[in-house]
């Protein structure tokens, strides 16, 4: 079952077949090479600004962000998130160690670049991702990775929008 967020309505997600990958999906398929930009970086900003680096996700920012795009909407539950997150994909201490979090941040990668923020490589997703620089997500860490998710795939919000000032980052 792919449980992270589609353009699709939840309601209308169908189970994939064990062993069925939807990253094809989710890549463009112009067959054109695309540029990279630097890991952390936006195309997307307002006119006559210059992009931020994507340092961290600022919380706060995504809260503002949900209530302006989204209104009283519901965000993705905790049982939505418990099975996008697959429960042996934890190694039994709560939280999600880096090597854990590579499906994750490689799906949050994909959306990103579909609104023009780009990572290098999913690492620097977790980077963006993991709040206290611990080297884990926690739970929290998780929800506010898919409440992202779900903005980035739904409502096309840049990370722009939701990223941290680099001097409080």
């Amino acid at each position: 079952m792919n449980c992270f967020p589609t353009d699709n309505d939840p309601a209308e997600e169908t189970e994939q077949p064990k062993g069925e990958s939807t990253q094809a999906e989710e890549t463009p398929a112009t067959g054109e090479a695309s540029e990279a930009l630097p890991a952390g970086s936006s195309e997307q900003v307002a006119e006559g600004e210059s992009p931020k680096p994507l340092t961290k996700l600022d919380r706060k920012k995504v809260e503002e962000v949900w209530e302006e795009v989204r209104g009283n909407a519901e965000r993705p539950s905790e049982d939505f998130i418990k099975k996008a997150i697959k429960v042996d994909t934890f190694d039994g201490s709560g939280v999600l160690e880096r090597t854990e979090c590579k499906r994750l941040c490689e799906s949050f990668q994909l959306r990103a670049k579909k609104n023009g923020d780009n990572f290098e490589k999913w690492e620097d997703v977790f980077q963006f991702l993991d709040k206290n620089n611990d080297g884990t997500l926690d739970f929290d860490d998780i929800k506010y990775t898919m409440t992202v998710m779900w903005l980035m795939t739904k409502d096309r919000v840049s990370l722009q929008r939701l990223n941290a000032d680099p001097e409080t980052a």
